[in-house]
């Protein structure tokens, strides 16, 4: 499968879970009719690249500190479809440890779909579950921290 391809599946499992309920420390062995029964941010992540076969960590901070092609430039110009976005959220689990020389406040994450949107499982004042919505309508504590590249 070309990158193209992983995107496109990628991006089609992902919407196929869009209304499935946010549960916060949501773990993915917890299934109904053989998929997650919920989501939090992290699990989602960790379900939907799992899906095109790119392993990736269960906590969102760790995710952060997974290889990949970190972006470094928070221009959103520049994303492509299928790049992670973590965020400094509301509430999170930090490990300073894992990124040398800078503190990253990881709290959430999301999955950039185009179009200045994401899919992301969230629980807010805005929107619960997973959800796709612009990126302006998010909260304002959602500050970007960092942005990953997986698939290359």
């Amino acid at each position: 499968m070309n990158k193209k391809e992983k995107i496109e599946k990628l991006l089609k499992i992902a919407r196929s879970q869009i209304g499935k309920p946010y549960k916060y420390g949501a773990y993915l062995e917890e299934k109904n009719n053989g998929e997650p029964a919920a989501f939090d941010c992290s699990s989602f992540i960790q379900f939907i690249f799992n899906e095109i076969g790119i392993e990736l960590p269960r906590s969102s901070v760790l995710q952060a500190a997974a290889s990949g092609q970190e972006i470094s430039d928070k221009d959103l110009n520049i994303l492509t479809a299928g790049d992670i976005i973590f965020y400094e959220g509301e509430r999170g689990h930090y490990r300073h440890d894992l990124f040398p020389g800078r503190k990253l406040y990881i709290g959430h994450t999301a999955i950039f779909s185009g179009a200045s949107k994401i899919i992301h499982a969230c629980n807010s004042s805005i929107a619960s579950g997973v959800v796709e919505q612009s990126i302006i309508n998010l909260p304002k504590s959602y500050n970007i921290m960092l942005i990953k590249r997986f698939i290359i």
